[in-house]
């Protein structure tokens, strides 16, 4: 079983950064800390990472789609401070990764 955005959001934003994090060939070492660091604070409100691919292979649109994912949860739940610290990682992660 895989998680899909619309049915477990917060889950599938932190897969997808811990499989930016892990993509040692295309991600920097510290855009890559910045993605897992991401994906900790979303397990740490309640998210469950499972191994996913990349979207496309890309990281960039990898990213993108997380944070489009974190966009899908209810406004209590992204106001969470974690919630809200792995949406700034990752948006800071996006912006180096051109």
């Amino acid at each position: 079983m895989t998680t899909d955005a619309a049915s477990d959001p917060l889950s599938y934003a932190a897969s997808l950064l811990d499989a930016v994090g892990a993509d040692r060939e295309q991600v920097p070492a510290d855009i890559a800390l910045d993605c897992l660091y991401a994906a900790e604070l979303l397990e740490l409100a309640g998210a469950r990472t499972e191994s996913t691919p990349l979207i496309d292979g890309d990281p960039r649109a990898s990213v993108r789609a997380a944070m489009a994912a974190l966009g899908l949860i209810d406004l209590a739940a992204f106001a969470n401070p974690p919630v809200l610290d792995a949406a700034r990682a990752a948006r800071h992660a996006l912006r180096r990764l051109g």
